[in-house]
């Protein structure tokens, strides 16, 4: 039982959304509102890859968080 365990866990932990970056820039083009990220590691990255790049967020979202602070692409 205990390697089942050890195997699910390690199911969800490689599944998890590890695609977050720090929050440099905010900004509402054409009314929709963006995000510029930059991923942990300090490195700029593209929306393609993970850890950063632009994400399009809702304004409530765009609301609730600050340039600084952490923010995961879902």
């Amino acid at each position: 039982m205990k390697k089942f365990l050890f195997i699910i866990s390690l199911f969800f932990i490689s599944c998890a959304d590890n695609n977050c970056g720090d929050i440099v820039d905010k900004y509402v083009t054409d009314g929709k509102y963006f995000f510029t990220l930059v991923s942990s590691s300090g490195s700029p990255s593209n929306e393609n890859s993970e850890g950063g790049g632009q994400a399009e967020v809702t304004r409530d979202v765009y609301e609730s968080f600050g340039v600084g602070d952490e923010y995961c692409i879902k």
